[in-house]
C-alpha cells in the first residue's frame, strides 16, 4: 500500500474544502438535489492549474468529472461516519496544531527579512570556513569555543586559514578542500552562517558564530554579483576510466561535427532522468550542484554553447547552455522569498507582534484585585477558593486557579513576573481555537486536511485495505491478465554509429566476424569518428535506427539521420512470464485500480448527478486554465 503521507497529499491535490457559497454564487452542479456552487471549483482547480503535466492540454470536463467522484467519495465517508471515528478525530486535531503555527506570525513580521535576502541574493559570497562541532542544545561549550578562539587568534596572527582548517576543522570535506566553500548566495546555508559570511568584508575572518552544528570561522575570499539561475542540458558518463573519456570525447567530435545535442543524449547519457528529455535539466544556482558542475556551466552565455568534457564524482559530462535567468526585481521575487524565508530558521530570529495586534482587537479585562492575591502566596496551588475571574478574553473567562496551574512549574519566578506571559499565551490560545472564524486562507486550508485525512481513510478501507487482504481476487486477476505480467524481449546488441560512409564496409566485416563485444570494444576505443553502445535493450530503445532487424548473430548497417549505423545482436531475451510472487505488488495496485473503478462506478449510478451546462460554459471562458484550450 501507498505511504500514508504521499497518499494523503495526492488526495489533497485532488480533494478540497465544502466552501460555503459566496454571494452571487452559482450552482454548477447538483447531487442528489444538494447544490454545489462554482466557487468550490474555481478554488480548486484554479489553484491547482500548475500540476497540470506538460504537454497536456488541461482539460474543464476532465477536471469536473474528478471534482463530482470526489464529492461522492466524501458523501460515502460520512455516510457510514468515518469522520466521527475517535481516531479521525485525533488525526484532524494533530494536522491542526501543525496548520495554525505559520498563522501565529504576521507576515509583516518578516518584510525586513524579506528585504535582507533579495539584497543578499544580488551577491554571491566565496568563502571557506572552519568547523568545532558542538551539540545544538549542548551546554558544555567552554572547551570547544576556548579551541575555535584559538584557531581565530592563530589566523589573525597570520596563519594560513587553509592550512589550519585541513589540520583543525571537524567538517569532514575540510580533509579535502581545506573548507572552501565555493561560491553561494542567500539561503545556500544556515542563516547563522549566511549572515556571517554577508557582514565579513572580503578578505577578512569573521567573529566566532554559532549554529545547530557547533562553532564556526569563515573568511570572505571573494565576492562578486550573483549569476542568478541557469538552464542546461549534459551528455553524462559514468565510466571514468580511459575508455570513459575516451568516449566522451567521441561524443563530443560528433557535437561538433553538427550532431544533435538532444539525440545523443538520449542514445548516450547514462543520466536516464534528463536523457529522455534531451539531457535537460531543471534550472539551478551556482553552488547548488557538485562542483565543477556549477562553474562550468555558468561560463557558457550563448545559446547551444557547449563545454569541452569534465569530470565530476557522477562521472563525464558535456554541458550545453539554454538559458540564463538573471535574479529578477525585487517586486519579482518577493513572493518566492517570502515563502523560503517563512520556512527558513531566519524566522525564528524575530519576536512575534501577533499578540500586540491582538490586544488592540479583542475585547480584554483584567481583574485588577484577584491579580493582586497572587503577590505573596498562591505559589500554583489549585483549590475552590481560586475560582474567582482574573482575566476576559472575548468569550472566554480565566480564573485564578488557571494562573495557578500556569505557575506551578514556574516555582523559580515570582507569580506577578509571569502573569504577562500567562495573559500572553492566552490571547494566543483564543485566537488559535477560534481561527476559522477569523482567518478564511486557513478555514478553506484546514477543511482541505480534514477531508483529505477522511478521503485517506475512506480509500484504505474500500480499496487498498480490500485488495491487499483479498488473496483469491488478487490471484484471480493476475490469472486472468498474464500477458501484463511478463518481462520484455531484450537484445543484447553492439550499436556503432559513424559519419564515414567509407569507414562502414570494413566495420561492418570486423564486427561480423569478431569473436566477443570486449575484442571489438578494444579496437573500436581507438577509432576517433566512431561511436559505439553495448548493452541489453528493448526494441523500441532509441539507440537503434529504425527498420532494425533483430535477428540473433546478426549484424546490418542502416542509415539514420545523418550516421551510418552498424547494429550487432548477439543474443535475445524473449518475454517470460513473470510468477506472481515476483509481482505481487504490482498486482496488487493494479487490482486496487479495478477496484476503485468499479466502485466508483456503482457510486455513481446510486445518486442523481446533474451539472448545468451553462455555468460550465461560462467557467471554460472565465477560468485562463481552460481558456487557453
Amino acid at each position: 500500500m501507498m505511504n500514508k503521507l504521499t497518499a494523503f497529499f495526492l488526495l489533497i491535490v485532488i480533494g478540497n474544502t465544502l466552501f460555503a457559497q459566496q454571494k452571487g454564487d452559482k450552482v454548477l452542479l447538483k447531487i442528489d438535489d444538494e447544490p454545489v456552487y462554482q466557487s468550490e471549483f474555481r478554488r480548486l482547480f484554479g489553484k491547482n492549474k500548475n500540476l497540470k503535466i506538460d504537454g497536456q492540454s488541461p482539460s474543464l470536463e476532465e477536471d469536473l468529472q474528478l471534482f463530482v467522484d470526489y464529492k461522492l467519495k466524501l458523501i460515502a465517508a460520512k455516510e457510514i461516519k468515518l469522520d466521527t471515528l475517535p481516531e479521525y478525530q485525533k488525526e484532524v486535531a494533530r494536522y491542526r496544531n501543525q496548520l495554525v503555527l505559520p498563522y501565529l506570525n504576521d507576515n509583516s513580521l518578516i518584510d525586513s527579512l524579506v528585504e535582507e535576502a533579495y539584497e543578499r541574493s544580488l551577491k554571491e559570497i566565496n568563502a571557506s570556513h572552519i568547523l568545532i562541532k558542538v551539540g545544538e542544545h549542548s551546554k558544555d561549550t567552554v572547551k570547544a569555543y576556548g579551541k575555535i578562539s584559538d584557531l581565530r587568534n592563530q589566523i589573525v596572527g597570520g596563519a594560513d586559514f587553509a592550512t589550519i582548517a585541513q589540520k583543525h576543522s571537524e567538517d569532514p570535506s575540510a580533509r579535502k578542500n581545506s573548507g572552501a566553500l565555493g561560491y553561494f548566495s542567500v539561503f545556500r546555508m544556515v542563516y547563522a552562517f549566511e549572515s556571517a559570511a554577508y557582514n565579513t568584508k572580503k578578505g577578512e575572518v569573521s567573529q566566532i558564530f554559532r549554529s545547530q552544528f557547533g562553532y564556526h570561522i569563515l573568511k570572505v575570499n571573494d565576492t562578486r554579483e550573483s549569476l542568478g539561475e541557469i538552464e542546461v542540458a549534459h551528455i553524462m558518463l559514468r565510466d571514468t576510466t580511459t575508455t570513459g573519456k575516451q568516449t566522451i570525447d567521441k561524443v563530443l567530435a560528433e557535437i561538433k561535427g553538427g550532431g544533435d545535442f538532444s539525440e545523443l543524449a538520449k542514445k548516450y547519457s547514462d543520466d536516464r532522468r534528463s536523457a529522455s528529455n534531451g539531457g535537460k535539466l531543471a534550472k539551478f544556482t551556482m553552488g547548488s550542484l557538485p562542483p565543477p558542475f556549477g562553474e562550468v556551466s555558468f561560463s557558457l552565455s550563448k545559446e547551444n554553447e557547449f563545454s569541452e568534457p569534465f569530470r565530476t564524482a557522477y562521472g563525464w559530462h558535456i554541458v550545453r547552455f539554454i538559458k540564463r535567468y538573471p535574479v529578477g526585481s525585487f517586486e519579482e521575487s518577493k513572493d518566492e522569498l517570502l515563502q523560503k524565508a517563512k520556512k527558513d530558521g531566519r524566522a525564528k530570529t524575530l519576536s512575534n507582534p501577533v499578540v500586540v495586534r491582538l490586544k488592540k482587537e479583542y475585547n480584554i479585562r483584567i481583574n485588577e484585585e484577584a491579580k493582586l492575591e497572587f503577590k505573596e502566596g498562591h505559589k500554583g496551588v489549585v483549590n475552590d477558593s481560586l475560582d474567582t475571574w482574573l482575566v476576559t478574553i472575548e468569550k472566554d473567562t480565566l480564573t485564578q486557579n488557571d494562573f495557578a496551574a500556569y505557575i506551578k512549574n514556574r516555582r523559580d519566578r515570582k507569580a506577578l513576573d509571569v502573569f504577562e506571559p500567562f495573559v500572553d499565551e492566552e490571547i494566543l490560545n483564543y485566537y488559535k481555537v477560534h481561527l476559522e472564524e477569523t482567518n478564511e486562507e486557513f478555514k478553506y486550508l484546514f477543511e482541505e486536511y480534514k477531508n483529505g485525512l477522511l478521503l485517506f481513510d475512506l480509500m484504505k478501507l474500500k480499496i487498498w485495505d480490500a485488495a491487499q487482504n483479498d488473496s483469491i481476487g488478487l490471484q484471480q486477476y493476475y490469472d486472468a491478465n498474464l500477458s501484463t505480467y511478463r518481462t520484455p524481449e531484450t537484445f543484447k546488441s553492439l550499436v556503432v554509429s559513424t559519419k564515414d560512409e567509407g569507414e562502414v564496409a570494413s566495420l561492418k566485416q570486423f564486427i561480423s566476424g569478431a569473436a566477443s563485444i570486449d575484442s571489438i570494444q578494444e579496437i573500436l576505443v581507438s577509432k576517433q569518428d566512431v561511436l559505439f553502445k553495448t548493452g541489453d535493450f528493448k526494441s523500441d530503445d532509441p539507440i537503434f535506427p529504425e527498420g532494425v532487424d533483430f535477428t540473433e548473430n546478426s549484424t546490418n548497417s542502416y542509415k539514420d539521420d545523418g550516421y551510418f549505423v552498424i547494429v550487432k545482436i548477439v543474443s535475445k531475451s524473449p518475454e517470460v512470464q513473470q510468477e506472481f510472487k515476483d509481482v505481487k505488488g504490482k498486482v496488487i495496485s493494479d487490482f486496487q485500480n479495478q477496484i476503485q473503478e468499479n466502485w466508483m462506478e456503482e457510486l455513481r449510478n446510486q445518486h442523481k448527478i446533474k451539472v448545468y451546462k451553462r455555468t460550465v460554459k461560462k467557467l471554460k471562458k472565465e477560468m485562463d486554465i481552460y481558456s487557453e484550450e
